[in-house]
């Protein structure tokens, strides 16, 4: 076979040179163009080999980068004392040797009485709160003892939680807490339906505790005054009701098991106020200023928990008259003007223990 090469130029003459080439040598050129074209090629291939690395690489960094702790509910994995070592840099003298609830054997038999008078203490209320504590109970439910991890929700009923659809993530948590007479029947969806303890004090109980708790739910009385003891005692005894001393009349009919009441200990209501608030335990009557039951909650929480998650706490801008703050009723935050509450001052210590990593949200705040 004849082939046509290049032109050559032999002194001034343009020749065409021609060869000849065996058609068996043909297949011969294709791995050398081949060759050729990979070496010119090289350049590209690498750059789509390294484009490929790197998309392999961000789809396994993306799957890690898109991990909500917050969601997580794998209770193997406890982050076992990273409460307490964060608690102790924002609670001067944290400690967590002192018990949850009154207890007989453990507040009335010590060498140093209570300094201060409720709701940081009970000094001037022994009388009627030995009465209250010889038919009511002390101890955690074996259930929450026995846990290796105590992963702890604390509900609030901020108007975040409304349209939320947290329900069933509350559900998960070993520990639930919720506050006052904040339902659950009719926004499960929401709130969840699960209750392992709910505080409230005389004037924000349900009137009937068996429609929004669970039947072991623990129901814990935080009292701030003496006329709370001597509610709780009228109604377990069935005594003649006390009607006088409350800023809003108080259930005169509460059916409760005596044996799921707990008293909460006043030195939690203590620490909320003098450590996360800087509040002095003696104030004038007139100017007097109390934690929230949420901060309290959150508070007792981070002394027994090993995790603690919040949800549906913060209130709206205070410019804001019209916007509900709790996520099941239409009051606005017009009516915390003449409550004993400073929700600015609380909303900056939740924000601390966010920054700290102290607590986590499941709502935005």
């Amino acid at each position: 076979m004849l082939l046509a090469a290049p032109m050559v130029n032999l002194g001034g003459k343009t020749l065409l040179q021609v060869t000849s080439h065996d058609e068996s040598s043909g297949p011969r050129l294709i791995p050398f163009l081949l060759i050729k074209m990979i070496n010119k090629s090289r350049g590209k291939i690498l750059g789509v080999l390294a484009l490929f690395l790197v998309m392999v690489w961000y789809s396994i960094y993306r799957e890690d980068s898109f991990y909500f702790p917050v969601q997580e509910n794998n209770k193997t994995t406890c982050p076992l004392g990273e409460v307490e070592k964060k608690a102790a840099q924002l609670i001067g003298n944290y400690t967590r040797d002192h018990p949850l609830f009154l207890q007989l054997k453990d507040y009335f038999w010590v060498k140093t009485p209570s300094l201060y008078e409720l709701p940081y203490g009970t000094k001037g209320s022994e009388d009627v709160l030995l009465r209250l504590l010889s038919i009511t109970h002390y101890s955690l439910p074996e259930s929450i003892q026995s846990l290796k991890c105590r992963r702890c929700a604390v509900v609030g009923n901020g108007h975040r939680l409304r349209n939320s659809s947290m329900g069933d993530t509350i559900n998960t948590y070993d520990v639930v807490i919720r506050l006052n007479n904040a339902p659950v029947h009719g926004y499960e969806q929401d709130v969840g339906s699960k209750t392992t303890m709910r505080l409230f004090y005389p004037e924000s109980a349900h009137f009937d505790p068996r429609t929004e708790n669970n039947p072991d739910t623990l129901l814990v009385l935080v009292p701030f005054k003496p006329m709370d003891f001597q509610w709780m005692e009228a109604i377990l005894n069935d005594k003649r009701r006390v009607r006088k001393g409350f800023w809003k009349q108080p259930p005169l009919i509460w059916e409760a098991n005596p044996e799921q009441v707990r008293i909460l200990n006043p030195y939690y209501m203590e620490v909320t106020a003098a450590k996360l608030l800087n509040l002095p335990m003696k104030q004038p009557r007139k100017v007097k200023q109390k934690p929230t039951t949420g901060l309290l909650a959150i508070t007792l929480a981070l002394h027994f928990c090993d995790l603690v998650h919040i949800a549906g706490f913060g209130y709206p801008d205070s410019a804001n008259k019209k916007q509900t703050i709790h996520y099941y009723e239409q009051i606005t935050l017009k009516s915390m003007a003449a409550s004993e509450h400073n929700v600015s001052h609380e909303a900056v210590a939740i924000k601390r223990m966010l920054e700290l990593g102290l607590v986590k949200n499941l709502t935005y705040f």
